[in-house]
């Protein structure tokens, strides 16, 4: 017999099919990641995880927009009709600073069902942490900020695998280093839910709304955790540790460090399997959520939309990355500036498909900011994909592979980073 869980949720960059051609398709229904800052560390994350796609990377690593700026950048580009998505390593970097610039954001879309309908994470802002942060002196001024900016969620990465007892194995041996631990993050949600329980006594006091915080965790699968044994223990464990949204995601090697952690896709195919079985059979506490980033080998198990599981990567979603300036033209009252690229995978940065610019204009130089996409390079990726040259949903490994990514990561950062506490 079936049990009675909420729908599995899934990410939705749009569904317009890839054969309409890139200039029939409206700002409104184009996402654009603003990657306002890619620092990590001490200030932001606290962490330096060695999976990282913001460490490996040297076309993102250690960059930003100038803080001032960035505002200005995200309200012209939704002036424009583009859904824009203000993009940090951690919601909490520089004791909140981005929550007092941006208020309220969303990391990505999540829907659920055949019509698309927002998740619960979806109704209010959506704080996204490594965890660190939380454990430091200040987390309640932290989480007061966030409340008072408008979130309602808390989403955190978390990396640990479970053993038979549904206990966090807490010894060392987690493969993937820098990362924040599972067992500090169950420090984490201990004070995320004391919090609460604070919230709820003061509302009983004054009559004014809680406004409890949601809590989402994410889980990278990869070799080290994979299985339907090891899904039915996250399972478990999380119905006890009583958050509200598990969502799983596929370890990509981002930087080439950890080759074997990789699933193949008839892993894949039987990580979908198991996924269905575990919503069809085990009472969860919790919506179950899927990344885009398994891709589309043995999604069919799923029962999703069909759009499901083809990224829109390069379509309708974007990442605008901050660039080294460069002056394009100067000349009859206008100056145009080159501030940053535009591209593809948001977690691989490439294809570069256009540039953000700059537009000072009249003698008073009143500024606005553009996103120019090359149609051309965007259309001949899109034709790359409906061949077939891209074979899976997710076209981040086999891109990865065509262009070298790996082999371009700085040989200063392939050392050992440092361990996780």
């Amino acid at each position: 017999m079936l049990v009675d869980n909420a729908p599995i949720a899934y990410d939705f960059h749009g569904d317009t099919p890839f054969t309409v051609p890139f200039a029939e398709i409206r700002p409104e229904d184009i996402h654009i990641y603003l990657d306002l800052d890619t620092k990590v560390g001490r200030n932001t994350c606290g962490q330096k995880c060695a999976h990282c796609w913001f460490v490996n990377y040297e076309k993102v690593y250690n960059k930003s927009f100038e803080m001032a700026e960035g505002p200005l950048i995200k309200a012209s580009l939704e002036a424009q009709g583009y859904r824009v998505y203000p993009r940090y390593v951690d919601s909490f970097a520089y004791d909140g600073e981005f929550m007092r610039m941006y208020g309220p954001a969303n990391n990505r879309e999540f829907r659920q069902e055949s019509d698309h309908k927002p998740t619960e994470t979806m109704e209010k802002g959506d704080a996204w942490t490594s965890g660190r942060p939380l454990l430091a002196d200040n987390y309640i001024e932290l989480l007061d900020l966030a409340r008072e900016s408008g979130y309602g969620t808390i989403s955190i990465t978390y990396h640990g695998v479970i053993d038979e007892n549904l206990a966090v194995i807490d010894d060392g041996s987690y493969p993937i280093k820098g990362v924040f631990s599972g067992a500090d993050t169950e420090r984490v949600l201990a004070r995320i839910q004391d919090y609460n329980r604070q919230r709820r006594l003061t509302a009983q006091r004054t009559g004014e709304p809680a406004d409890e915080f949601r809590v989402n965790i994410g889980v990278t699968v990869g070799r080290h955790n994979h299985g339907r044994e090891s899904l039915v223990r996250y399972a478990h464990y999380f119905n006890a540790l009583g958050v509200d949204t598990v969502r799983f995601n596929n370890f990509s090697d981002h930087g080439g460090r950890h080759p074997q952690l990789q699933l193949d896709h008839p892993e894949i195919e039987q990580a979908y399997r198991d996924l269905k079985w575990l919503h069809d059979n085990v009472e969860l506490r919790f919506q179950l959520a899927v990344s885009e980033d398994f891709g589309t080998f043995g999604i069919k198990a799923m029962g999703f939309p069909g759009h499901v599981g083809w990224c829109r990567a390069g379509r309708q979603l974007f990442a605008a990355i901050p660039a080294e300036e460069q002056l394009l033209s100067d000349s009859d009252g206008e100056r145009l500036e080159k501030i940053g690229d535009i591209v593809g995978c948001v977690n691989t940065f490439e294809p570069h498909l256009g540039i953000l610019v700059r537009r000072l204009s009249g003698p008073d130089r009143q500024v606005s900011y553009t996103a120019q996409f090359d149609h051309q390079a965007i259309n001949d990726f899109t034709g790359k994909r409906l061949a077939g040259v891209y074979k899976d949903g997710c076209f981040a490994r086999e891109l990865s592979e065509e262009v070298g990514l790996v082999s371009r990561v700085p040989e200063r950062r392939r050392l050992p980073v440092l361990q996780s506490r």
